[in-house]
């Protein structure tokens, strides 16, 4: 009404029933119920549309037709509205309309926001259309040809070739798609000069029926009507467009979704037009989208003698979609290329039959051709079979061309173990099969579909209950009642009704009179008698925990009661943590660590009855210094030091002295000199040169290699104890740093001309957690000695790359204030000289007596120039197209010299975000997502990085150089918490191939870059191996490095970890199963990596889940074993190869996190049968175990494995096998433990988005000035990757 506000705008669904008479209409607005015209009232933008599909053939002026209206309601009070609607003469229902969309994988991941929505919705907002490459774990390569025709699996699957070599058919036939469109004019399908026709909402709303903006309509029709023998593309199940023609209804927006009153538009044109099979791979998941109107309008549809075929739907589960849910429609689920089930594919009661829908190929938009999955490709093969046998059998109704179908159908496979005989809700009838259709055709429409017409009062739709109840109506023979399941018992035809009636006593009735026991019925166990089919199963008591106690069954009531009480851990000490092991029902009591994070309270106790005491803080650690702020207490002993000294122990690597910074604390602090471990060969002349940099930070801007930055502050001759005895060098005027600042030292060691090939001192690399250059090496309370690198060429200023441990130690004193005078060796405490004498030498002292005397050791401005490094910039090449990724791995490889990898450029997608490097040695091909295999290099803050820049970032802590030697090979990792932009390869075929090369003209020629992997957002989450390959779209910098010179590599974080394993125990027998289930316990922090499998030979797809807590029992009232409460998780999936049962077969990599002290369940599921398990322990029984992993012995059969159900049986199998393999795992320590524990598994599943020059224009996204506009500045501009900057 008017000056009401709009709150709510929907549309609805009116079913009614409209009086026809020849003469006038029978409604008198004078009798009109006056409530309901007054809320009419309130009704605007009425659209009427009337079904027009039955005409009242008949004479009598009373005779009723049914309908529907849509009206869109703008209202306040829509539940007043409803009743007001609901008033009005001859309506029967009000109902909302529903929403439909196309039953791809794909789409139904954006609609779960798995990698798909919000993206979606961000890159609207932005103004950049960007479209999917990649679908449901599967290349989807738009080829705009194929090399010559193919043959899809799923046409051979369905056997529609034998129907072909049956000869022409006697007739044609129209088959009606109702999808997102046809892409008219696409080179191998029908034309209009075909016979091609369609129909689309003339508001135009939903687009022209000719014109596929989707590709999934197109997808489907090629699939049913591809043309055959062409030498194009593929083929379909009716190769020949002569035999049919297609009706097209646009039913759904190019978006892929669409209204359910529009579905219904369209359907209704189909049969206006003549359509005999309608093919709808849509549909809406769950009971709101039921509709009353639209379940007897298809009822309608069906009694004109119209077969509706659909999609089941791809939910994984139980639940009911529409319209595949309705009776009068054919429900289609979906199979795998093996004919197993499609893991996405609905089971319910309503699932009628299978095809094939898994990674189908088939014709797609803009004339190209596409990979999908989904029971939307399922659908349209068994349309396409319907089709094809009517032609043959033009005589035959639709419901007896749908139960021939049913009743000729494949079995699945029996190695499936959800199969049972005759029906189920996972593959309906079986898998269509259109040569054993047609041969039961062949006996006659009656013999093999039953009843033509209806019994006398019913209609044909009567006949139609769909799915598991579809055999039950329309019989003519004992035969069409036959339920193939000895579970069901015996039916047989009672030919007066049409129906199936059950034999009394041919069903076995399984009750054991026992309360404790859940009695089944197993279809497949052979039997004598009926009651041989019988299971009693006892009813499952325990929850899997002993530390709650045993629980058991009382056999009166059924109930389950505490047998045994829980455990009571507790000892009384305060000073202990008890606790229970729920696998084993033992209890640890744990001391406590009182500790209150002062380190000046060294005194900190426990008391058993009182727990933790604090004494009070000490006035100092040593008797005579304060006690700092930043004290802890293994330093706190340490104050009254003079001298700070790193390790001598294991130091290998041989240079000319080191460079390194120290970081002062609260005091200011005096060095006088250094203790170095050096050695000189006997009788060679040699010299010290000490320089100082105040500022510290020596390798940031290559301060370095920039000798006029230093001062020098000691130039002297040295005598070198020897490798492992400290030598003496006292500055003859001590350094200052004032508090809480750095300052950098570089020392090198020279000798005259003669000896410049000798090296004469020794470091190591740092130990693990300190290998970044700056990391604190050791501290006390007034100083701190940092990792930093070697002195290697005999200009002294010549740094190695990879960061270096100095083994020195510094002699120096802390003073409050800045001293007036500054203190020298003799102020401070001495290290007597050592007496050792090197037993071995590098080189032996020449014997030949010199032609000239040995000039004076040289001085400064005789030293060799020091060596400038050249810089070369590595760039990639323009592009047209780029994809938005979080992350993205590549290799690099070394060309013709030694370099350096200083920095790195970035092509950006965010205004601001946080950007990471890593890199390890070697190619990155095995370690994608395993974080314990790279090294940090360069990270940034959230800083503005703008959208579409290339850049470098603001690294907090500059980019740590990363050695690059000829011909050898290092990959780097870049991430973002928001989007990166990467050059696209097109295929995973060119994953670690290369992708540019630095010019033959360059100072460092024959670098080669590769394309690579991408992952998901947060730090090592990885895509699989099967996704299309990426790399960098920006620049590396690198430099040159002196001739001659001797570069380390950077230890291989590799080393960090080596893989413990732990094998099972040996079994006496073996056999093979569909998957098992089993637990592990951990006594400290572990990463498991993979299992090692015994596996039947070939190829199998094979998945691991794990759990917290053991598989067995239940929690909160969910069992364990199944994953009904969804507390399992999907840790590696993929295809694997097998030699045979006797070698073993590693899983994909996991990182799956265990804390101390945890158990968790392990499950390895298989499609199909064929893993190798124990069945009997040895008599020692018992777990394995190597002290800090544990492998359970008594593990669980996985009958029932379903998608994420894992293990679906309503009871878990009480007979115990043992898992066969071998456990790999790490000892979880440091960042990468962190990064696993975080990232739980180490891979994803999603879609990334391509964007094209073709698909960008003008971008709402912030340009130099802040504002937006287009990329380029100019008018509807396209983005220029050649000129990106």
């Amino acid at each position: 009404g008017e000056g009401k506000s709009i709150s709510e705008k929907k549309n609805f669904k009116l079913k009614k029933k409209h009086k026809v008479k020849k003469e006038k209409s029978s409604s008198n607005d004078g009798n009109k119920d006056k409530k309901g015209a007054a809320k009419s009232e309130k009704i605007n933008d009425v659209k009427e549309r009337k079904l027009n599909l039955f005409e009242a053939e008949t004479g009598n002026d009373d005779a009723y037709i049914s309908g529907f209206s849509v009206i869109e309601v703008k209202s306040d009070d829509i539940t007043a509205e409803i009743a007001a609607l609901s008033a009005l003469p001859g309506v029967t229902t009000v109902e909302e309309d529903a929403m439909m969309h196309i039953m791809s994988t794909d789409y139904q991941k954006k609609l779960r926001g798995e990698g798909g929505v919000a993206e979606h919705v961000r890159e609207i907002q932005d103004s950049i259309k960007a479209t999917a490459d990649e679908i449901g774990g599967y290349s989807n390569q738009n080829e705009r040809r194929l090399a010559e025709e193919t043959t899809p699996y799923g046409i051979t699957m369905v056997n529609a070739d034998y129907v072909w070599n049956k000869g022409d058919p006697p007739s044609t036939i129209k088959i009606c798609v109702v999808d997102t469109g046809y892409d008219l004019g696409h080179e191998d399908l029908p034309t209009e000069a075909d016979g091609v026709a369609g129909w689309n909402d003339p508001s135009g709303e939903f687009g022209l029926w000719n014109n596929d903006g989707n590709g999934h309509g197109t997808h489907c029709a090629g699939t049913i009507g591809a043309i055959g023998n062409n030498n194009k593309g593929v083929t379909s199940v009716n190769p020949d467009p002569s035999n049919f023609d297609f009706f097209i209804g646009k039913g759904l927006h190019d978006s892929g979704s669409g209204s359910d009153s529009n579905i219904m538009n369209a359907v209704e044109q189909c049969v206006n037009n003549g359509a005999k099979v309608i093919s709808m791979s849509i549909g809406c998941d769950g009971s709101v989208c039921y509709s009353e109107a639209t379940n007897s309008f298809f009822e309608e549809v069906y009694d004109e003698g119209v077969l509706v075929i659909a999609a089941a739907g791809n939910s994984a589960s139980d639940s009911w979609g529409y319209p595949a849910g309705y009776e009068s429609v054919m429900s289609v689920g979906s199979v795998m290329e093996s004919a197993s089930l499609s893991y996405f594919s609905t089971r319910n009661v309503q699932v009628e039959i299978t095809g094939p829908g898994h990674s189908v190929k088939s014709t797609h938009k803009n004339g190209g051709y596409k990979t999908m999955s989904g029971t939307s490709m399922a659908c349209p093969h068994v349309a396409g079979v319907a089709a094809l046998l009517w032609t043959h059998f033009p005589e035959c109704t639709n419901n007896q061309i749908r139960n021939a179908m049913i009743r000729s159908a494949d079995e699945p496979p029996t190695s499936d173990s959800r199969n049972t005989p005759g029906w189920d809700k996972y593959y309906g009838w079986g898998l269509v099969n259109a040569g054993n259709a047609y041969e039961l055709l062949s006996k006659g429409c009656d013999v093999a579909g039953g009843l033509a017409d209806p019994p006398e009062g019913k209609e044909l739709h009567d006949l139609a209950l769909g799915g598991k109840f579809q055999k039950n109506v329309g019989c003519t023979l004992d035969e069409h009642c036959d339920q193939s399941n000895p579970c069901l018992g015996e039916f047989v035809c009672n030919a007066g009704t049409g129906t199936c009636e059950q034999v009394a006593g041919t069903a076995p009735v399984c009750d054991d009179g026992k309360k404790c026991t859940i009695d089944t019925c197993d279809p497949s166990k052979p039997y004598t008698v009926l009651t041989d089919l019988c299971v009693f199963t006892p009813k499952p008591c325990e929850d899997g925990n002993k530390c709650n106690g045993i629980q058991d069954c009382d056999e009166e009531t059924g109930n389950c009661y505490l047998k045994e009480p829980a455990v009571n851990c507790d000892d009384s000490n305060l000073c202990t943590t008890d606790t229970c092991n729920p696998s084993t029902g033992i209890c640890s009591n744990t001391d406590v660590t009182c500790n209150d994070n002062n380190a000046c309270t060294l005194n900190d106790t426990c008391d058993p009855f009182q727990g933790c005491i604090f004494g009070e803080p000490l006035d100092n650690c040593c008797g005579n210094a304060e006690c700092e702020a930043d004290e802890t207490e293994a330093t706190c002993p340490l104050d009254c030091g003079t001298t700070l000294t790193t390790s001598f122990e294991n130091a290998y690597s041989v240079e000319l002295g080191p460079i390194f910074d120290i970081q002062t604390k609260s005091k200011n602090v005096t060095i006088g000199g250094f203790d170095l471990n050096c050695y000189v060969p006997e009788g060679i002349a040699s010299k010290v040169f000490v320089y100082s940099l105040p500022g510290g930070n020596y390798y940031e801007d290559g301060k370095w290699y920039k000798k006029n930055l230093w001062d020098k502050v000691l130039e002297s001759p040295i005598t070198c104890q020897g490798f492992g005895t400290p030598t003496q060098v006292a500055l003859p005027e001590a350094v200052t740093v004032p508090k809480e600042s750095k300052h950098s030292f570089f020392i090198f060691i020279y000798t005259d001309a003669s000896a410049t090939g000798y090296w004469f001192y020794k470091s190591h690399y740092p130990p693990s957690g300190k290998t970044a250059r700056y990391s604190p090496l050791v501290e006390d309370s007034y100083l701190q000695i940092q990792t930093g690198s070697g002195s290697y060429c005999i200009s002294g200023f010549c740094a190695m790359i990879s960061p270096r441990m100095p083994a020195i130690t510094i002699n120096y004193a802390a003073i409050d204030d800045a001293p007036t005078t500054s203190p020298t060796m003799s102020s401070m405490p001495s290290t007597p000289l050592p007496t050792f004498t090197p037993t071995l030498r590098p080189t032996p002292a020449p014997t030949a007596t010199p032609t000239s005397t040995p000039s004076s050791a040289p001085s400064e401005s005789l030293a060799p120039t020091p060596f400038e490094p050249v810089k070369v910039t590595v760039t990639s090449p323009p592009t047209s197209s780029a994809t938005i990724v979080y992350a993205y791995y590549f290799d690099v490889k070394g060309g013709t010299y030694d370099s350096v990898l200083t920095n790195i450029k970035i092509t950006t997608y965010a205004s601001s975000q946080e950007i990471k490097v890593f890199a390890k040695k070697g190619t990155g091909k095995e370690s994608e997502g395993i974080p314990c295999d790279w090294q940090l290099v360069a990270e940034t803050g959230n800083e503005v990085t703008g959208y579409w820049k290339t850049i470098y970032p603001k690294w907090i802590n500059g980019f740590k150089p990363v050695e690059l030697f000829a011909g050898e090979t290092i990959s780097l990792y870049v991430t973002s918490n928001q989007r990166l932009l990467t050059k696209y390869a097109g295929s995973s075929s060119l994953k670690y191939t290369t992708h540019f090369t630095s010019p033959d003209t360059s100072a460092l020629p024959d670098i080669q870059v590769s394309y690579a992997a991408y992952g998901n957002v947060g730090l090592f989450k990885s895509y699989p191996s099967y996704y299309s390959s990426r790399s960098l779209m920006g620049a590396l910098d690198f430099e040159t490095v002196a001739p001659g010179s001797t570069m380390s590599p950077t230890a291989a974080p590799t080393a960090t970890f080596s893989p413990n394993q732990l094998g099972s125990t040996e079994l006496l027998t073996e056999d093979t199963h569909q998957g098992i289930q089993f637990d592990i316990h951990a006594t400290s922090a572990i990463i498991l990596r993979k299992l090692n499998l015994h596996l039947e030979a070939g190829t199998h797809l094979v998945e691991v889940w794990y759990r917290l807590g053991s598989h067995k029992g239940s929690t909160s009232g969910c069992a364990n074993y199944n994953n009904y409460c969804n507390k399992w998780t999907n840790a590696a999936s993929g295809d694997i190869i097998s030699a045979g049962q006797d070698t073993a077969t590693s899983t994909p990599a996991m990182a799956i996190t265990v804390s101390p002290g945890q158990t968790i369940g392990l499950a390895v599921v298989f499609p199909k049968s064929g893993l190798v398990v124990g069945t009997t322990v040895t008599e020692s029984g018992g777990d394995k175990t190597d002290g800090v992993l544990t492998i359970v012995t008594a593990g669980s059969q996985i009958k029932d494995y379903y998608g994420n159900e894992v293990n679906t049986i309503h009871s878990l199998d009480t007979t115990p096998i043992t898992f066969k393999g071998v456990i790999e795992y790490d000892i979880a320590n440091s960042f990468c433990a962190a990064i696993s524990a975080e990232n739980g598994v180490l891979s994803g599943d999603d879609y990334e988005s391509d964007v094209t020059s073709n698909d960008i224009s003008n971008p709402n996204a912030p340009g130099e000035d802040g504002g937006g506009g287009p990329i380029n500045g100019g008018g509807g501009g396209l983005m220029d990757f050649d000129s990106l900057s």
